[in-house]
């Protein structure tokens, strides 16, 4: 059974780079055969190696580089069991076994996995045999002929920079054309899905891991991006009842969005973001935590289209948002229900919905914005007068006159307007408190807008 320990839906790409542990060959005999089990170079190995070149009927031989012999490992015998394939067995790959990532594919492929990408070793001949002969580049196309027989339909690319593996900065280059190039159609505005990409990185030579990792991690803004870990297996290399030791698939693997990597830093800057409600911030760096916190993710986008004054669009997305299952299954029933009879008096009534405006009011507060606070209480203040004008039908009881130029249109009252009407209503004069502050606060508005003054304490 495959693991995964954050949800993914689906996956576009899968980039795999490839080490000396992830192939095997099946033999007749049974045995699973490891290209990176060398017990030459390491007694813990069994001598897959040897015996993978005596079942091709060739004895192992060595390269000499400067008076020195290495023997011949991943890079020659890759290439040989290849050409096998290809020329003896008329392109049958069936006998080569993915260790590590056969489970990470199958699970990619009932996802939607489109395209495989395997980035290989191939270093250029001024890096020393002793290390290129463990070049991975063979090891790749006995990789890509498997899976294409089991998965015709995905696309595989072995992908081999000339690059020497150690040489971070370039393969840090080459890294970022390839996964930038991949993932290009999916940055464009008008894509309906965001690109998403797993990474596969572990067995290969620990720089390349390491600058896959970095690169992987400047994506998350752009796109999603999983690492896609296979769990060792609990012994490498079982014994059969024959005595012959066999290599063992990984049989499960873990996804972990690599935001993850960010989240203890991310997370103060999100309550930041929130606690000065720029919903817009909050929501950015939600992004890439939608997977531990969609619900907050989606909230912080209505919260958004409220302080836009979207307000019938923000009754509307936050009803939806309080019907769903997420949010179900993260508040208690009882304190949902009391949201959605506070939201069903809000679209009820006008008034209502105008007081709830006032959180516009307070937002530019808390960040220090005074003029944009008071203008944004101006607003609220004109907007409560009109509904009153409407509602109570001021006209009509003679409160507001229409102006006579204004007849035979469609009259909209001006602010002082309304202030007059309000005042009558209430019997107040020109020298009562109330009347006097909704003119000066009329007066400083047009001051604010008119003049360009602003609003401090």
């Amino acid at each position: 059974m495959t693991i995964i320990s954050t949800e993914s839906n689906r996956v576009d790409t899968l980039i795999i780079t490839v080490g000396t542990r992830q192939v095997g060959w099946r033999s007749k005999d049974g045995v699973i055969r490891s290209f990176g089990a060398d017990g030459i170079m390491s007694s813990s190995y069994p001598c897959h190696v040897n015996e993978l070149y005596h079942e091709l009927g060739i004895e192992r031989g060595t390269h000499e580089e400067n008076e020195k012999n290495s023997p011949w490992s991943a890079r020659d015998l890759g290439k040989r069991y290849y050409e096998y394939c290809v020329e003896w067995l008329g392109g049958d790959f069936s006998q080569v076994e993915l260790l590590l990532d056969q489970k990470i594919i199958e699970t990619g492929i009932k996802q939607g996995l489109k395209h495989i990408i395997l980035w290989v070793t191939d270093q250029p001949e001024t890096v020393s045999w002793f290390f290129r002969r463990l070049d991975t580049l063979w090891l790749a196309k006995l990789m890509s002929g498997k899976i294409k027989s089991i998965f015709p339909d995905v696309r595989v690319d072995v992908h081999a920079p000339l690059i020497n593996a150690n040489d971070t900065n370039a393969t840090r280059q080459e890294l970022e054309i390839l996964v930038l190039q991949e993932a290009r159609d999916y940055f464009s505005p008008s894509g309906d899905e965001e690109f998403v990409l797993w990474i596969q990185n572990k067995g290969c030579a620990p720089a390349i891991a390491s600058c896959v990792e970095i690169c992987a991690a400047a994506l998350v803004r752009q796109c999603q991006v999983f690492n896609a870990s296979p769990d060792e297996p609990e012994e490498f290399f079982p014994t059969l009842q024959n005595g012959a030791r066999t290599a063992a698939h990984s049989q499960t693997f873990k996804l972990i969005p690599m935001g993850e990597y960010f989240w203890s830093l991310e997370r103060l800057r999100v309550i930041s973001a929130w606690e000065r409600g720029d919903f817009s911030e909050a929501q950015l760096w939600l992004k890439v935590h939608q997977l531990r916190h969609k619900i907050l993710y989606k909230l912080a986008g209505i919260l958004v289209s409220y302080t836009n004054w979207e307000i019938d669009n923000f009754i509307k997305l936050i009803g939806d948002w309080l019907g769903s299952n997420d949010v179900a299954k993260a508040v208690n029933s009882e304190q949902i229900q009391a949201w959605k009879e506070q939201l069903n008096q809000i679209k009820a009534d006008d008034m209502t919905k105008a007081w709830e405006s006032t959180l516009l009011i307070q937002l530019p507060l808390y960040r220090q914005n005074y003029t944009t606070a008071f203008i944004q209480f101006a607003h609220i203040l004109e907007r409560l007068l009109y509904i009153q004008f409407q509602e109570k039908n001021w006209l009509a009881k003679g409160f507001l006159t229409i102006p006579p130029q204004a007849y035979g249109i469609n009259y909209e009252p001006r602010m002082v307007d309304l202030i007059q009407a309000w005042c009558k209503s209430r019997s107040f004069n020109q020298d009562n408190k109330w009347s006097r502050l909704l003119y000066r606060i009329r007066k400083k508005r047009n001051e604010v807008i008119h003049s360009g003054k602003s609003v401090t304490l």
